[in-house]
C-alpha cells in the first residue's frame, strides 16, 4: 500500500495546522494534570503562557545554532528544551519543590503527544521525511516543496509511537507507578534516536546530531532521576 501526499497545498499549510494543535492538546493536557495534582492554578496558568513561546524560541534557536545561521525551521529537541525551561521558570518564581516536580512530571507526560502530533504535519509537508524506499507502505511524495520521491514513512512511524507511550505514560501515572517520567523519556530516545536512522537526514552518517542530543537527555534524566530519589530517601 503506497501512501500518495502531495505538497502543493493551498493557502492553509498543514504544518502550522498541526503544530498550533500539538501546542494547544499538549498544553491543555499539562495544565488539567496540574490542577488535578495540586498546583496552584495561576501557577499552572502562568506555566501554559510561558511554555509555547520558550519552547518556539528554542526550537528556533537550536536550528539557527546547528545550521550556523543559514537554517530556519523549528527543532523538536529545541522545543523540548524550551518546555522544561519554561518549567524551571516558573518553579523559581513559584518557590515552591513540590509543584516543580508535579510540572516536571507533567511536562514530561505531554511531550510524546504534542510530538506525535506535530509529525502528522511533517508527514503532510514532507520535511524529516523518511530514506528513499519503494517496497510496501512507503510514501509517495509529488509537488514542487519535495518533486516526485518515494520515502519509507519515517514519520507515520513516529506519530504513532510516541502516540502509545504518551497513552502508556498516562496509564502509569495515574496508576501511580513509580518512575514513570524515567519510563516516558528512556522510551522517547529510543525511539527518537532509532527513528532517526531511517530519515533521509541520516544518510553516510554514522550519528546524527539528534541522536547525540538524545544521548545527553538520557544521561540528564538519569541524574534528575537519581537525584529526585535521593530527596524522598532523605525527606
Amino acid at each position: 500500500m503506497t501512501l500518495h501526499i502531495d505538497t502543493d497545498w493551498g493557502k492553509i499549510p498543514p504544518y502550522a495546522i498541526m503544530i498550533m494543535l500539538s501546542f494547544a492538546a499538549g498544553i491543555g493536557s499539562m495544565f488539567f494534570i496540574n490542577v488535578k495534582s495540586g498546583v496552584r492554578k495561576h501557577m499552572a496558568g502562568y506555566l501554559s503562557l510561558l511554555a509555547p513561546f520558550m519552547s518556539i524560541f528554542f526550537g528556533l534557536l537550536l536550528t539557527y545554532i546547528t545550521t550556523f545561521g543559514k537554517g530556519l525551521g523549528l527543532s523538536s529537541i529545541g522545543g523540548l528544551f524550551g518546555m522544561f525551561a519554561a518549567v524551571v521558570t516558573i518553579a523559581l518564581i513559584g518557590r515552591d519543590r513540590r509543584e516543580f516536580r508535579t510540572m516536571l512530571t507533567s511536562c514530561t507526560l505531554v511531550v510524546p503527544l504534542m510530538y506525535s502530533i506535530s509529525k502528522i504535519g511533517c508527514l503532510c509537508a514532507g520535511c524529516c521525511r523518511g530514506i528513499a524506499c519503494h517496497g510496501a507502505f512507503c510514501i509517495e511524495y509529488t509537488g514542487k516543496r519535495t518533486g516526485d520521491i518515494c520515502v519509507f514513512p519515517v514519520q507515520l512511524a513516529e506519530t504513532l509511537l510516541f502516540f502509545a507511550i504518551f497513552v502508556t505514560g498516562i496509564i502509569l501515572f495515574m496508576k501511580k507507578k513509580q518512575n514513570t517520567e524515567l519510563f516516558v523519556i528512556i522510551a522517547s530516545v529510543l525511539g527518537k534516536g532509532g527513528l532517526d536512522f531511517l530519515r533521509a537526514s541520516h544518510t553516510d552518517k554514522i550519528i546524527s546530531l539528534n541522536q547525540i542530543l538524545c544521548l545527553v537527555i538520557a544521561a540528564v534524566a538519569i541524574a534528575g532521576y537519581k537525584y529526585f530519589k535521593k530527596l524522598r530517601i532523605e525527606n
